[in-house]
């Protein structure tokens, strides 16, 4: 009877790992902060979410980049970029050539944030620049993924436009010049001529 008890107990156990393990698979998300695994298998102390994580840890369920995040083997990079920095979002570079706007390739992720630095995590460079309030909390053409929040390709120009003087752009084909207007007037008067200048030579 003592033996059948005891299977029962691990049968459950195995149950409830399992059960919590499905549940951070269904989330879709695919890198976690402590506070994220906390709610979505709401556990009531930090000490039962120490547990399950010094297990998740030991079994390669999740793997700990650093005392507060927490992935999945094959996490998702931008969804680590923006949960490096709360007040962050990609663009720059890395978006402008996802859409062909520039050709250059970069290894960097470039986000825009409200202070610089770089961070590097096995081997990837995330650089953070740093722009100012008003237009980094403007939510104008800022994409919510869900799982990461990143700039429309104007929005990047406007980005990089602000940083950097005179920016060579390769191909500006498939902008949309109204949307690119419409987003440099969130930043300073130098922004918005440029702007101007780019709607006026490529439209």
């Amino acid at each position: 009877m003592l033996i059948s008890i005891i299977i029962r107990h691990i049968s459950l156990f195995m149950y409830e790992i399992m059960n919590n393990y499905t549940k951070l698979i269904h989330s879709n998300k695919t890198v976690f902060w402590k506070r994220d695994i906390m709610n979505i298998l709401d556990f009531k102390t930090n000490m039962a979410l120490d547990k399950f994580l010094y297990r998740a840890k030991k079994e390669w369920f999740l793997e700990n980049i650093f005392y507060w995040i927490y992935n999945f083997k094959n996490y998702n990079i931008f969804e680590l970029a923006c949960k490096l920095k709360k007040k962050s979002y990609i663009s720059l570079e890395t978006v402008l050539k996802k859409e062909g706007v520039i050709f250059q390739y970069y290894e960097t992720v470039f986000l825009i944030s409200d202070n610089s630095f770089k961070k590097t995590v096995w081997w990837q460079i995330f650089q953070f620049n740093k722009i100012k309030d008003s237009v980094l909390l403007n939510p104008l053409w800022v994409i919510n993924k869900w799982n990461y929040i990143i700039a429309s390709k104007e929005r990047a120009i406007c980005d990089r436009i602000y940083l950097s003087k005179n920016y060579y752009f390769d191909d500006l084909s498939s902008l949309d010049f109204k949307k690119l207007k419409e987003i440099s007037q969130i930043y300073n008067k130098r922004v918005i001529l440029e702007v101007n200048k780019l709607i006026n030579k490529y439209a």
